[in-house]
């Protein structure tokens, strides 16, 4: 049998284990021993770096969790097998995690030999469920270094942004990203995006705020003149340090839950702002202040949208791939452009301390997050539904 096609992305080390193994498999079995006796063992974990959103999340929970002392006493160092998704957030990890890349090839002989008791994958294969909320129980861990956030002001200036002023970054997914990468875009279609539904939003938002359109790879322009706003992807001055920047300084991210959002969510505790998302059983992991609305699960049958007791009953609260939604006539409809700006527009009323919120809406709020509670317990729902899309699509309550 063949062997599997390494990622692009990871740091090739075929070519010299006949070197290095040698000399490393005699130091891994000692370590192995050494751990059996010892009541502070060495571990070596491997950073998930890989993509952006991991590069946060990962690495945000496995601190969290070891600092509410859900890890035994352990000498950890950490290394990365995997080429950074953003050199700037590798850096901003090595500042409170201790990195030793040298170590990577000691690390390699151990995951071979079935880690040994030296390697572990635990931070690595993290699917990023905070089942406890410890990361909005605990202190954040990232931040920009001074120097950083100098040269970050100096880019934003010539890009045109005033970093005194309050700015949205905006990212809307599509399948350029993964096409580049060369991974299939099939299975992720449902979770893209017309960037272009955004612009009533974008516009709405951009006659308070500069808004920033992100995205590292992405397919279209936007179709807009607004002064305000900004096709950062488009303008040929990107930088992995802005990237980090306009994330982490941001007056709230708009959004569909995809990479940089979870540097302002999970790195920062910046709120954010989901649209078209999708699948709904994520929601509880939305932290306090968020807000989002969902996209629209249609059978094609029955002419009618799905609400939420009725996926989460048929096992399709997690399903959002083509291969699993449509041979059961099932299709995905995006947020219309109207929906999303209604939601950016109750977003920045909230943040402002000027929404009025009616017993109707709060009625809504809480039958929506009730049908959480019946399907998850007391994993809860710690975000808000946009109220004006939940009115106006009472199915979800059904």
């Amino acid at each position: 049998m063949a062997s599997q096609k390494q990622p692009d992305y990871r740091i090739n080390l075929r070519w010299y284990r006949i070197f290095y193994w040698p000399f490393m498999l005699p130091i891994a079995l000692l370590l192995a021993l050494f751990n059996k006796i010892s009541p502070v063992p060495f571990k070596i974990y491997p950073l998930r770096i890989d993509r952006v959103g991991h590069m946060s999340v990962n690495q945000e929970q496995f601190l969290c969790e070891m600092e509410h002392g859900l890890y035994p006493k352990e000498f950890r160092v950490y290394v990365h097998r995997d080429r950074p998704a953003n050199s700037v957030m590798l850096d901003i990890l090595k500042r409170v995690m201790p990195v030793r890349q040298i170590l990577l090839p000691l690390f390699d002989v151990c995951h071979k030999m079935g880690g040994l008791g030296v390697s572990s994958m635990d931070l690595h294969n993290s699917p990023g469920e905070d089942w406890n909320y410890l990361i909005y129980k605990t202190p954040q861990h990232m931040f920009l270094s001074e120097t950083e956030e100098q040269e970050a002001r100096k880019q934003c200036k010539e890009l045109g942004i005033d970093p005194n002023s309050p700015f949205i970054p905006v990212l809307g997914r599509d399948s350029s990203y993964l096409s580049h990468l060369g991974e299939p875009t099939d299975e992720m279609s449902y979770r893209n995006v017309d960037i272009n539904t955004f612009i009533p939003a974008m516009e709405h938002l951009a006659d308070r705020f500069q808004v920033i359109r992100m995205g590292s790879i992405v397919k279209d322009k936007l179709k807009t003149n607004h002064p305000n706003i900004l096709d950062y992807s488009f303008s040929g001055k990107r930088t992995e340090l802005l990237d980090v920047y306009f994330s982490a300084k941001c007056h709230f991210f708009l959004s569909c839950g995809t990479g940089l959002d979870s540097i302002t969510s999970t790195s920062f505790r910046l709120p954010v702002l989901y649209v078209n998302y999708i699948p709904p059983s994520i929601v509880p992991y939305f932290r306090p202040g968020s807000m989002f609305i969902l996209k629209k699960y249609w059978h094609t049958k029955e002419k009618r949208y799905l609400g939420l007791n009725e996926l989460f009953e048929n096992h399709l609260g997690d399903a959002f791939s083509p291969s699993t939604l449509n041979p059961i006539d099932i299709v995905v409809h995006d947020n219309s452009p109207e929906e999303i700006k209604e939601v950016a527009s109750e977003m920045t009323a909230r943040l402002d301390g000027t929404w009025i919120e009616t017993k109707e809406d709060k009625d809504l709020q809480k039958q929506f997050k009730a049908i959480y509670k019946k399907h998850f317990g007391d994993f809860q729902v710690l975000g808000r539904i946009g109220s004006k899309f939940l009115k106006d699509n009472s199915y979800w309550l059904k």
